[in-house]
């Protein structure tokens, strides 16, 4: 390539004689002046490597702005994964936004102006599910929001048991004061104490029990993953309606009705769940038609498909309306199939329910309409009927 030929107007000799006078000095520069407003004429010889020079600064700025483009999209999952990461760790200490922008490198002023979107997931205002892919890692979160809640729940209800505790130690003093001498007071005081730590310990004990095996099953999924990089053959997601606390609370206020509300409240919220699994392929919904006779958590256990997402949901709803209504919030592209448990004595019914609900029986209700439930029928908008016989002591 040739270089460039300039050609210029020829300098003043006269500017180079700085020292011979003002009036000079005055004339040369007014004469600069205007050999800066009007420039030399420039003539560049080219042999097309200008257009080369034009295409390679737009492919630069192209590959900036993909570049700052990539960069954005890199702060924002790096700050999805600082809220997913913050949920999965249990503790209940809430996510300041400062604290989220300090780990992501950002200011909080630049969290506000551009990820003002994902705060809602910061305050805890919306569902963490929404922020990960992948069935793996929307069961990893379902768990841990069922220890969340399970703990929750149990803090909620050792506190209740505090403050009633509390009322009725005040209540015996209240009553028993102007009887008793200082040493009694001393000794009842003792006793109570005592037996309220006796309830906090069993009630501890159960908490932790609880959390354990949900636990382990955050274990084994995670154990039976598939590797990085490939699906899950066999991805399961158990939703349990707990039955047996309702039942206790049912020995407590032998209100049928309170016990059906919290029933329906329950599968409500299941329903609900639906829409996170509308865009993966080849999901099964498994109900389990409870008729009280087995234990639900040993069919989810057991239960085994290849292939799938199974979704395997406890379901104790006995008549055709309420099944129906059920199984018409499950999306169109959603296999489903029911589960039915099989005893053919009523006698072995029987027994099998006094044996799983020994310490918390049913609602005699509860257990009539489990015996006298309508037989499934595919005209339901179901796509499989299971029925299997149990045996006694499943």
């Amino acid at each position: 390539m040739s270089e460039p030929t300039v050609i210029t107007k020829p300098n003043n000799n006269n500017n180079n004689n700085n020292n011979n006078n003002n009036n000079n000095n005055n004339n040369n520069n007014r004469k600069d002046s205007k050999a800066i407003k009007k420039p030399a004429k420039v003539t560049i010889a080219s042999d097309g490597s200008d257009s080369v020079a034009g295409a390679n600064q737009s492919a630069a700025d192209a590959v900036l702005q993909d570049a700052m483009t990539n960069e954005d999209l890199g702060r924002r999952q790096v700050i999805k994964n600082i809220i997913v990461s913050h949920f999965l760790s249990g503790t209940a200490k809430k996510l300041k936004l400062v604290d989220v922008a300090e780990r992501a490198g950002i200011t909080r002023q630049a969290l506000d102006r551009y990820y003002s979107d994902l705060k809602p997931y910061i305050a805890g205002k919306k569902d963490v599910t929404d922020l990960v892919d992948g069935t793996q890692a929307k069961a990893r979160v379902e768990t841990q929001a069922t220890i969340n809640a399970v703990d929750a729940k149990w803090k909620t209800k050792l506190e209740q048991a505090q403050v009633e505790q509390d009322k009725e130690v005040s209540k015996a003093i209240g009553s028993y004061i102007t009887t008793l001498m200082n040493g009694d007071i001393a000794i009842f005081e003792s006793n109570q104490l005592r037996k309220s730590l006796e309830k906090q310990t069993l009630h501890a004990a159960d908490l932790k029990k609880k959390v354990d095996l949900l636990e382990l099953k955050l274990t084994t999924s995670s154990t039976h993953a598939a590797p990085t990089g490939a699906p899950s053959t066999h991805d399961k997601v158990v939703y349990d309606v707990d039955i047996e606390q309702l039942c206790v609370h049912y020995q407590r206020s032998r209100s049928l009705d309170q016990f059906e509300d919290a029933k329906e409240m329950e599968l409500r919220a299941i329903r609900e769940k639906f829409a996170r699994f509308t865009t993966m392929p080849n999901v099964h919904v498994v109900m389990f038609a409870d008729r009280y006779i087995c234990r639900f958590n040993e069919f989810a256990a057991n239960y085994s498909a290849v292939g799938e997402t199974s979704l395997i949901i406890r379901l104790p709803l006995f008549t055709r309306i309420e099944i129906s209504n059920f199984i018409k919030h499950i999306p169109n592209n959603f296999k489903r199939s029911l589960y039915v448990p099989y005893l053919p004595l009523e006698i072995e019914r029987k027994a099998q329910r006094v044996f799983n609900f020994k310490q918390n029986p049913l609602p005699p209700e509860e257990a009539m309409a489990a015996d006298g439930a309508d037989t499934p029928n595919m005209a339901w908008g179901l796509d499989q009927i299971v029925t299997f016989k149990i045996r006694q002591g499943d």
